[in-house]
């Protein structure tokens, strides 16, 4: 018998075996902002670093240096394997995700951490069940936080105030109000902001602090009109490849199963909350003159948001959701995170 034949032969059988069990599963991530973003190393990056250290290493996640495919085509991405992991927004796919539309109604919350967490339970409650994330695996949603109004002539103290304005407008919400109220929207990428401001094509934009500051709008735009809860919001989702995602190990998936749903909103939403905060900051040492909106605006605000919810309702009914339920539950636990 030959016995040094044998050895390694035992040798190679017990490498291939121990292989499996010590091996990390690497997983790709793409995403369509760049990586040094601070929002993205806020909650991105943080949820990356958070998972592969609790996993303690066994899941590796390789940051792609460029975006697979457009923002709105990342979904779809992630869905046939060109990236494990992506984000989107849900505004980019308005009919697949048309229940989600409630979102970026205005007056929600000045939390992203309480709209983030109350997002996940409303998704939970209502959602789930829908099969709204055919393909892939969802890890979690979030919200952006308030978004507000940001001239950079005037304050918008009431609707006529808007009238001839151009304004930079991001989804439907802002859109629909903007144009109730007289202005003209210009819809452009949000990186287009700062050139269509500084050279006179838009007057103003709607955004969260966090967006007017990233994107070195503070100088241009130096009067903000804040709308009690937003003037609208946006909601975000994370997901990942259905396969790659069955194929983790137990364990694997137990330990990341903290840091989806309301584990992942919280870690969005802090995120976020902390960028607003101190884009906020930035735009009060610059010397931004902020007024809160009074009455006028408010009403009109509330006025035109009775419609949007009507309109939700209709939408949603063919689901078999029902939209009033899902604001009053929603709101409802807005108001109680809130309240802590």
């Amino acid at each position: 018998m030959n016995f040094r034949l044998l050895g390694a032969t035992f040798g190679i059988c017990a490498a291939a075996l121990a292989t499996p069990a010590n091996a990390a599963t690497e997983l790709t991530f793409s995403l369509w902002v760049p990586w040094n973003h601070p929002m993205v190393k806020l909650v991105y990056v943080r949820w990356v670093e958070e998972v592969e250290k609790a996993t303690n290493g066994s899941i590796k996640i390789r940051r792609l240096p460029k975006a697979v495919a457009s923002p709105r085509a990342h979904l779809d991405a992630v869905r046939t394997g060109q990236a494990d992991i992506g984000f989107a927004v849900h505004g980019y796919s308005p009919k697949r995700f048309v229940a989600y539309k409630f979102a970026e109604f205005p007056m929600l919350g000045n939390s992203a951490v309480s709209t983030s967490v109350a997002l996940w339970r409303t998704h939970k409650k209502f959602f789930e069940s829908k099969d709204l994330y055919r393909g892939v695996q969802l890890i979690g949603v979030n919200m952006h936080g308030p978004g507000h109004i940001f001239h950079r002539s005037k304050h918008i103290l009431k609707p006529a105030d808007m009238k001839g304005s151009k304004m930079r407008t991001g989804g439907p919400v802002p859109l629909y109000l903007i144009r109730a109220w007289g202005g003209v929207a210009i819809r452009q990428p949000a990186p287009k902001s700062y050139e269509i401001l500084s050279t006179g094509v838009a007057d103003g934009v709607t955004f969260p602090y966090e967006s007017v500051e990233s994107f070195r709008l503070i100088n241009l735009v130096p009067y903000a009109t804040e709308i009690d809860g937003g003037l609208y919001s946006s909601s975000h989702f994370l997901v990942m490849n259905k396969k790659k995602y069955d194929a983790l190990p137990a364990k694997d998936k137990a330990i990341l199963a903290n840091y989806m749903g309301e584990g992942f909103a919280r870690i969005a939403g802090e995120g976020w909350d902390a960028r607003n905060k101190t884009g906020r900051e930035a735009a009060v040492k610059a010397g931004t003159k902020i007024v809160v909106a009074p009455k006028a605006l408010v009403d009109s605000v509330k006025s035109l948001t009775a419609k949007l919810e009507t309109d939700y309702a209709a939408a949603v009914k063919p689901l078999g959701i029902d939209g009033a339920e899902v604001l009053k539950f929603f709101r409802a636990e807005v108001a109680k995170l809130e309240a802590k």
